[in-house]
This record gives structure tokens, C-alpha cells and sequence, in this order.
């Protein structure tokens, strides 16, 4: 039977293959499925952004809890130095995210207590005889305190935008895990352990609270953070560094 048989249904002739078509009804399709959750999207957000001006109040005075995710940057991981012919390769920017919950303190001010993680992912080191891998993950541990701007005191739903400014301590643990070593001839270094060190830091920083609804605040936050170790974790001692995060809130009480 000749396999290029436009009558056999299981023919595929490679001339008269066009993906040109193909393609474009992938590109329907994707947008079609695309649509509906862009228009979704900015429905929720023309809602909230009308139901926010009927429910906004003043934050300093309410108690809530959220989860922020966002990015870090250990500016000191551009300069990695090491004594040769030792290689050390880090990230400089890597994933952030934090639990929190807040609580008004009254004219103006907030306590805010936080459990974050910062995933560094591996680290390589290499050398002249092989190399192995070091996963690194910072857990700082923060209280803060929050000062609003413009915390509304006379007319609570006049201002759903709600600027900050915020500073703290943090005791932050660094962690390190040996995932997998391999070097030339007979020694091969297999296997992990875990290192932990211990180190306090401070930030300090600005943001902006926006009041969705009588139960929701969605939160965008920029802080600089100072952490710096007495001993190398993941090859870097000072992890200090811009922090940004995006965040949404439940109201618990207050509004």
C-alpha cells in the first residue's frame, strides 16, 4: 500500500503540510479562553474600585491578616568574590513571600507582625576538582511599625487610597542545604546537610493600602531591607537590598 495515499486515513504527506493554519487556530483558541478572564478581570477591578469609595476607612484603626508575595534583591550577590580557583554563582533577585497580620494602634499608627521567605534556590560552587550545589532559604521574622498619612479621621470614606510608612527589626535565619556534590577521581561527595545561622536586621520602608471592599485591602509595599551574617550562607554574607511585594488583606475587626 502506498503510505502517501490521500485515500489512507492514516496518511500524512510532509508536502502538503502548511502550520500556518494550524497556528492560527491555536491563536483563536487561545484567545478565546483569554477573553473572558481579561474582561473578568477588569469588571472585578471597576467594582472594586467603586464599592472601595462607599466602604474605605481609616486602616490605623482596624486589626487584619494577609499574605504578600513579591521579590528581593541581595545587591551584594553582583560582587561575589572568592579565593580562587573557587567560583561561586548566586542569584542576585529571587522570590519573596510573607504571612502578616496587622493591628491599629489608633491615630495613625499600626503593629504589624510578619513570618517571611526568601527562596534563593541553588547556589553552585565550582573549583578545579568537581563541584556541588548549596540550596539557600532566608525566614526573617519582622515586627513593624506602621504610620498612614492620610488616615482619615473626620470623613472615613473620603479616602480609599492609603499611603504608609513603615520600619522594623527582623531576626532572620539562614539556611543551607547541601543538595549534591561530584568531584574527579576517587573522591565523590554525595549526600546533605544543613547549616542554620542566625543574624538580626532592620528595614524600613513606604507603601500604599487600597480599601476594596468592608473586608479586603489590596497592599503594594517597597521596603530596603539590612541583613548581613557573620559567616557566608549560599556564599554571601550581606543579603541587604530592595524589597517589593504585592499583598491583599481580610479585615478582621474595625470597619
Amino acid at each position: 500500500m502506498n503510505p502517501f495515499n490521500p485515500l489512507h486515513p492514516f496518511t500524512v504527506n510532509p508536502f502538503r503540510m502548511n502550520p500556518l493554519p494550524v497556528f492560527s487556530i491555536t491563536m483563536r483558541k487561545f484567545l478565546s479562553c483569554l477573553s473572558p478572564l481579561l474582561v473578568g478581570s477588569a469588571v472585578f477591578f471597576i467594582i472594586s474600585f467603586w464599592v472601595s469609595f462607599i466602604w474605605a476607612n481609616d486602616l490605623s484603626s482596624v486589626s487584619m491578616f494577609g499574605i504578600r508575595m513579591g521579590f528581593w534583591s541581595a545587591l551584594d550577590a553582583k560582587n561575589t568574590q572568592s579565593p580562587l580557583p573557587l567560583e561561586i554563582l548566586t542569584k542576585v533577585t529571587a522570590p519573596y513571600g510573607e504571612f502578616f497580620i496587622s493591628n491599629g494602634l489608633k491615630k495613625r499608627f499600626a503593629f504589624e507582625f510578619s513570618v517571611g521567605s526568601y527562596y534563593r534556590g541553588e547556589t553552585r560552587y565550582n573549583d578545579s576538582l568537581g563541584y556541588y550545589w548549596k540550596r539557600v532559604t532566608l525566614y526573617p521574622i519582622s515586627a513593624a511599625t506602621k504610620y498612614y498619612l492620610l488616615s482619615s479621621t473626620s470623613h472615613p470614606t473620603d479616602n480609599p487610597w492609603q499611603p504608609y510608612l513603615n520600619a522594623g527589626i527582623s531576626f532572620v535565619s539562614g539556611v543551607e542545604n547541601l543538595r549534591l556534590g561530584e568531584y574527579v577521581g576517587p573522591l565523590t561527595l554525595v549526600g546533605d546537610y544543613t547549616d542554620t545561622y542566625l543574624t538580626l536586621g532592620w528595614f524600613s520602608g513606604v507603601g500604599m493600602d487600597f480599601v476594596l471592599s468592608r473586608l479586603f485591602v489590596l497592599g503594594l509595599d517597597f521596603k530596603y531591607r539590612w541583613v548581613n551574617f557573620g559567616k557566608q550562607v549560599g556564599g554571601l554574607k550581606d543579603y541587604s537590598g530592595p524589597e517589593a511585594t504585592l499583598g491583599l488583606s481580610y479585615i478582621l475587626k474595625g470597619m
